[in-house]
């Protein structure tokens, strides 16, 4: 984990995470999507799904800690969603378009908050108390994590 970033560090990096999203996936074609050139590892569009399913529920978990007192976070396994909600079958461009539109939306509500709220905590099913900013941190280093091994896919591809 990288050092703690100060709350306009995070929504910074927030707002980026859509572009480095599409920066990684820029270029491949189906195939290259739906590829798993690492053994036993999500396809690359598995990955980008994975990214937008989590964020939908990273951003009830922000807004919830900012709205409500100590608010329970449920650990979530998203990854289980992979073959059931079928990824390789969903329009990519609607899910990127989704996950600009909900961080866009979080985002303008995170750059309104007084410093004081960015102290607010819940508490995670899994992780125990966390604060705004670490549960802000998460979200971004989870879309900055596996936008990294997307990377890591394209190159396994020779691509």
């Amino acid at each position: 984990m990288s050092e703690k970033r100060t709350p306009a560090e995070l929504v910074a990096a927030y707002k980026a995470g859509p572009a480095l999203l599409r920066a990684a996936l820029a270029g491949l074609d189906a195939d290259a999507l739906q590829a798993r050139p690492i053994a036993g590892k999500l396809s690359s569009m598995e990955v980008a799904c994975h990214i937008v399913d989590s964020d939908q529920f990273m951003c009830d978990r922000i807004k919830r800690t900012i709205a409500t007192e100590k608010p329970l976070l449920m650990g979530v396994e998203s990854v289980d969603y992979v073959g059931t909600l079928r990824y390789h079958e969903r329009d990519l461009e609607l899910d990127l378009r989704l996950l600009e539109v909900q961080r866009e939306q979080m985002a303008a509500d995170l750059d309104r908050l007084p410093a004081e709220v960015w102290l607010r905590t819940a508490i995670h099913s899994e992780n125990g108390l966390q604060t705004l900013v670490d549960i802000v941190e998460h979200a971004v280093e989870h879309l900055e994590d596996h936008v990294a091994r997307i990377d890591e896919k394209r190159a396994a591809l020779g691509l």
